[in-house]
């Protein structure tokens, strides 16, 4: 079937649809107007539960943040109880090494690193969360796990998704991570 959706998949089209009703008729219109989002997928967190990664415009975050509390309860009534989560879109720049070929001279900024990159996706994982600290752990075999601590107070909202973080950073990131709350 060629036209304007091919190159959508069933998860993008499913999340505008719902964004553009919620834009329609719900008090977000305002705020949602002008909005969009670049790409959605769907992560396997268990084999009956599904969560829907939503990936937005860096230049967009703030915005979304200050609505993303009752975005997220709406998109999740109209997407059947799927977890969404709203992720930025960045990008990880390739270490320059000598015989990289590297045309713009100009260094690599912080914020494209790696390192960068998937702490800013651990932050906007548990977003409204706050992360109150962090310890890597490596064991003898060489294999690391990150334990995350939340703060105390943001318990009530994210205690249920803690598995859904886990098997969304672990996709995004080939990374072990383990959440605790701390006073």
């Amino acid at each position: 079937s060629s036209g304007i959706n091919a190159e959508y998949g069933d998860v993008e089209t499913a999340v505008s649809q719902a964004l553009l009703d919620l834009e329609a008729n719900s008090d977000l219109s305002s705020a949602l107007r002008g909005l969009y989002f670049v790409g959605a997928e769907e992560v396997v967190i268990r084999d009956d539960k599904v969560a829907v990664v939503i990936h937005i415009p860096f230049p967009q975050q703030k915005i979304y943040h200050k609505i993303q509390g009752r975005l997220v309860r709406e998109l999740e009534k109209k997407l059947s109880g799927k977890h969404v989560i709203f992720l930025s879109k960045r990008r990880i720049l390739s270490k320059p090494t000598r015989h990289s070929r590297n045309l713009s001279k100009q260094k690599r900024p912080r914020s494209r690193t790696l390192t960068a990159v998937h702490a800013s996706i651990l932050d906007d994982l548990v977003y409204p969360a706050e992360i109150a600290g962090q310890r890597k752990r490596v064991k003898l075999d060489g294999s690391q796990q990150i334990k995350v601590h939340l703060e105390k107070s943001s318990q009530i909202n994210t205690e249920t998704k803690l598995d859904t973080f886990m098997s969304v950073y672990k996709k995004l990131t080939g990374k072990d991570v383990v959440f605790e709350y701390v006073d």
